[in-house]
């Protein structure tokens, strides 16, 4: 693969340079036009060519053509450097990483900043819910952004181009235009846009399962006893363990269920008509979007309305979102002028997926799942009589679920539910106090209120986790949350441009931040139950509710900085900064912090003077950053706890505050050089860089004897290093043909490269199947460690006396990070007159996922792997008395001379589950290969001219046929998309019951008027 895609990389540059070259009349490119001005930070507009530092710049259309709840899905494989993880919960939370990892345990995603302005990205996604304990993916925030009024995204990815946003833009910043009124030349513009989407399964990433044998645990499905002198199956058994299928007559769970149609009837032992993957629908988007712009000489306007109506591929799932949106610009005089922003967004979701174990359908189905159960059959029990009976009952006197609800019970009766309330705005007047003068005063604000509700039904599965009180089983209950986030920006700017010389300019600015940041969370649910049946709120506990958790804390940042850029001759640019910020959440002694960058470039074009080369510019880059922490780090406190009765308790906090806290810093290096070619037909930009994240605040382990687990402290280093690379070729252009392809390339990677003095391993997080993400010192950041086989001295798997392989006492065994080798995208559009056919492909190189599901599935026998025929030609099921079981490559203790290893001829028994054996292979076997190789995203358009139409009313229309997610075209992962995970943040490379990934395919209507 890797020598077919150089071969065709080497023939692409070769062709278009050659064609270039015969071309070379018919093309024009001034050196203007091909760097063109991009929005850097703070909003402010600069000449591409005078920047130091790397940026890549996406066109709103690039994100927009596709419909989606979440428009980062769209920037996948289209930004070097730019690692976007997809989410398959429906509305769930998208990674964002640039150049790696920053912070061990802190926020690693990058800052999103609208029109000059930073938004929230929040994600109230419970720690519990991001180990694969359980809960909802709530997404995050930034997915209130609506496409449609996007006009560019300007990716700034290293500290040097973020310094002036301080501590907020460590992680990179993703700086979004918003789109403007225009004066037209006659009436008011309208743009409308219609689109729907359908969503299937990708087979791909949903299980296969064996199709022999039953429910069961021990090689039989059947009770010991007889009912009615025939066999009855082991309801309680979930795993598909059991007794082959042989056609015979016994009694299923429908035979002792009130009303079923096989209700005390026999039914043939085979294996189920319809299997889980008949429970999903087609999940459907409509997007409509209706905009209104116009203005003259002294004002412009833009007004837009969209709408989002999606329903997800589980049952009774919905999303619901209206965003309006305006802006508007008023020059109150020739100086002074004055621009308001506005967006208002309202959305209510019923109906999110369960992660991780708890509660969680999609385990059931991977992990614990009775072959010979029909879904089509629990949908009819469910629909007929709207009660929990389930496949998984306790016994046939006792229906209530073993251990799994009727899925269909689960959905309808145990759904969640949310809202989400939002305005974010800006308003600003800038003044000219001269022609190289100008003044700036902005406030923003962003801010929402978020209400979640959770149900639990009466004659529920009663041991899962539900409600504060997760100290005792809850039969049933009802949970809710209210959660307000605000963030109030307040920035005063100056700027001062000036051509000293016709040789020499230079620009100045000076300015002031206040950044109020505030959280409130209030969490509420009842204890013991529901007192009655259906009633759905706090006051119907059965027992007296749990107090309240409430969380108030609010953080301020002022700042002040200062930047200084030089120009001469347009060949050689210098630029520095500095600021000063003092926040709230460190102690007043060490409340202060400065950090500076530099950074030049050379146009060695303007030097060369070749013809071939239009541009060319070299650039090199240093900065560092400081950075505070989370509010109400600094004082011990008590919390509230459930009550033991009517007895209220407090705990003290587990984690030590700390008062001696200091900032944390970064120091970024980038070095790169970009060109263009050809008359623009060859472009390309690479970079090197270097972050170094020191002093890190992290809770680290401290003795018992301090009365807490670990305590707040500075400590700890991180060093990211890595290339990005960033192609552009046109190997075909003529004036009706063209062909361009663009290729990011990045691989960033984190290493710990310092901890605290004793301190040897940081913990990002602990899952279920023994398995933790790390941060080992001097090791890879996003460590999985797990179990692992017993080795010989020459690297052989050791088998034990009962024929298993023999497992290390500990999981502590590095099996390698989640972070990528590499990642990139090929995107290739081509455009023949006015259609237009585009195709994006997405490939991660490496990195490494642990799958529950293939642990448990492999004990549980619902995969191919459990089935087939040994080397005897025989079941692999049988049992060895009856020729069955396997022989596992290795070597086993020679018994003739113990401590030396002969190869193995030791048969395992697999005629029963390994979990009633003893069995069970290390975590390291359920460590797999993360690549993949994805057809993300395929665009046929075609154009409508004004003058198709005729008509001074509409001024032009497309329509797009679109499809997303469409091929898996490589993976290593069995049955699941590599790519699925939890939740947006550090705990990243494990799956646990995952959302299958989808297929979608959108038709799109676009018309202006």
């Amino acid at each position: 693969m890797k020598k077919l895609t150089t071969s065709l990389l080497v023939l692409v540059l070769s062709s278009s340079v050659a064609i270039a070259n015969a071309q070379q009349q018919n093309d024009t490119v001034k050196t203007k036009e091909i760097e063109g001005v991009v929005v850097t930070a703070l909003g402010i507009k600069r000449e591409k060519r005078s920047l130091g530092y790397a940026t890549q710049e996406v066109k709103g259309d690039a994100v927009n053509k596709n419909p989606t709840t979440n428009f980062l899905n769209n920037l996948s494989g289209k930004v070097a450097g730019l690692e976007i993880k997809q989410s398959t919960n429906f509305g769930g939370s998208i990674n964002v990483v640039t150049r790696g990892y920053k912070s061990l345990l802190g926020d690693n995603q990058a800052l999103f900043v609208v029109d000059g302005v930073p938004i929230m990205n929040k994600n109230i996604n419970t720690s519990n819910q991001a180990t694969g304990g359980g809960g909802y993916d709530y997404g995050n925030s930034v997915s209130d952004i609506n496409p449609n009024d996007i006009e560019t995204i300007n990716v700034l990815k290293g500290a040097a181009a973020t310094a002036l946003y301080g501590s907020r833009a460590q992680n990179g910043a993703i700086i979004i235009t918003t789109k403007r009124g225009k004066k037209n030349k006659e009436g008011i513009g309208m743009e409308f846009s219609s689109s729907i989407t359908m969503s299937t399964i990708d087979k791909s990433t949903f299980p296969e399962y064996q199709t022999e044998y039953g429910q069961g645990y021990t090689g039989r499905s059947f009770s010991a006893a007889l009912y009615q002198g025939s066999p009855r199956v082991a309801f309680g058994n979930d795993a598909s363990y059991g007794s082959p299928y042989d056609g015979s007559m016994v009694w299923q769970y429908g035979a002792f269920i009130p009303g079923s149609p096989t209700e005390g009837q026999r039914t043939p032992w085979k294996m189920a008509k319809n299997g889980p993957i008949e429970f999903f629908n087609t999940g459907a988007t409509y997007v409509n979007s209706l905009a209104f712009s116009g203005g003259n000489d002294q004002a412009t306007y833009r007004l837009s309305y969209t709408n989002t109506d999606a329903s997800d591929i589980m049952p009774n799932s919905s999303l619901s979102k209206n965003n309006f949106s305006g802006n508007a610009s008023y020059k109150l005089t020739d100086k002074l002028t004055a621009n308001l922003y506005a967006n208002y967004i309202t959305q209510k979701t019923v109906g999110r997926n369960s992660t991780g174990y708890n509660d969680n359908i999609m385990t059931n189905f991977r992990q614990w799942w009775a072959t010979n159960v029909d879904i089509k059959d629990l949908q009819h029990l469910y629909n007929s009589f709207r009660k929990n009976y389930t496949w998984n009952m306790q016994s046939p006197t006792n229906l209530t679920p073993a251990f799994w609800d009727n899925p269909y019970f689960q959905r309808y009766e145990n759904y969640q539910n949310d809202s989400r309330d939002r305005f974010a705005g800006n308003f600003s007047l800038s003044y000219d106090v001269n022609k190289d003068i100008n003044l700036l005063v902005r406030m923003g604000r962003d801010g929402y209120t978020m209400i979640t509700e959770d149900r639990k039904a009466v004659g529920s599965y009663i041991g899962n986790d539900f409600g504060l009180n997760g100290t005792v089983d809850q039969p049933s209950g009802y949970a809710t949350s209210q959660y307000k986030f605000s963030e109030t920006n307040y920035d005063f700017i100056g700027t001062y441009k000036k051509n000293i010389t016709d040789d020499f300019n230079v620009n100045v600015l000076l300015g002031g931040n206040v950044n109020v940041q505030k959280t409130y969370s209030n969490q509420q649910s009842t204890s013991g139950g529901l007192y009655i049946p259906g009633i759905y709120t706090v006051a119907n506990s059965n027992s007296s509710p749990v107090r309240p958790l409430i969380s108030d804390v609010s953080k301020y940042v002022y700042g002040v900085f200062g930047q200084i850029s030089l120009g001469y001759k347009n060949t050689y640019y210098l630029e520095g900064t500095y600021r000063r910020d003092q926040s709230t959440a460190l102690p007043t002694n060490d409340a202060v912090y400065w950090y500076p960058s530099l950074s030049a470039s050379v146009v060695f074009s303007n030097l060369l003077k070749a013809n071939w080369l239009n541009f060319g510019k070299i650039r090199a880059a240093y900065a560092e950053v400081g950075s505070d922490t989370a509010a109400d780090q600094l004082l011990n406190r008590y919390f509230s706890q459930p009550s033991y009765g009517d007895i209220p308790i407090y705990a003290y906090n587990t984690t030590l505050r700390n008062f001696e806290l200091k900032s944390q810093g970064l120091k970024n290096i980038e070095l790169g050089i970009e060109a263009r070619m050809f008359n623009n037909r060859v472009g390309f930009d690479v970079a090197w860089f270097q972050n170094k994240a020191f002093d890190q605040i992290l809770p680290l382990p401290v003795s018992f004897a301090n009365g807490a687990l670990a305590k707040t402290q500075n400590a700890g280093e991180l060093t990211t290093k890595g290339f990005e690379v960033s192609l552009n070729v046109t190997p075909i252009k003529t004036t009706n043909f063209s062909w361009d392809l663009n290729v990011n390339w990045s691989n960033p990677w984190t290493k710990v490269t310092a901890l605290a003095p004793g301190i040897e391993n940081i913990t990002v997080g602990r899952s279920q199947g023994g398995v933790s993400i790390n941060a080992p010192l001097n090791g890879d950041y996003g460590s999985i460690w797990t179990s692992d086989y017993v080795y010989d001295s020459n690297g052989q798997k050791i088998v034990g006396a009962n024929g298993a392989y023999l497992v290390t006492d500990t999981p502590t065994y590095n099996q390698g990070s989640f972070q990528a080798d590499w990642t990139a995208g090929m995107n290739n559009t081509i455009n023949y007159k006015n259609l237009s056919l585009s195709f994006l492909i997405d490939w991660r190189k490496g990195g490494k996922v642990y799958s529950l599901d293939q642990f448990y599935g492999y004990g549980t026998g619902v995969y191919p792997d459990s089935v087939g025929y040994n080397d005897l030609g025989n079941p692999i099921r049988n049992t060895l008395a009856t020729g069955g079981g396997v022989i596992l490559p290795g070597v086993m203790e020679n018994p003739l001379n113990p401590g030396t290893y002969i190869p193995n001829t030791t048969r395992l028994d697999r005629s029963q589950s390994s979990q009633v054996l003893g069995t069970d292979l290390p975590g390291a076997a359920y460590v797999y290969d993360a690549s993949f190789i994805k057809l993300r995203e395929v665009a046929l358009t075609y154009r409508f001219s004004k003058e198709f139409f005729n008509s001074n009313f509409i001024q032009g229309m497309s329509v797009s046929l679109i499809g997303n997610n469409l091929w898996i075209m490589h993976k290593n992962l069995p049955y699941s998309d590599p790519e699925a995970g939890l939740s947006s943040g550090n705990i990243q490379g494990y799956q646990s019951g995952p959302m299958p990934a989808t297929r979608n395919i959108s038709f799109n209507v676009k018309i202006n008027f």
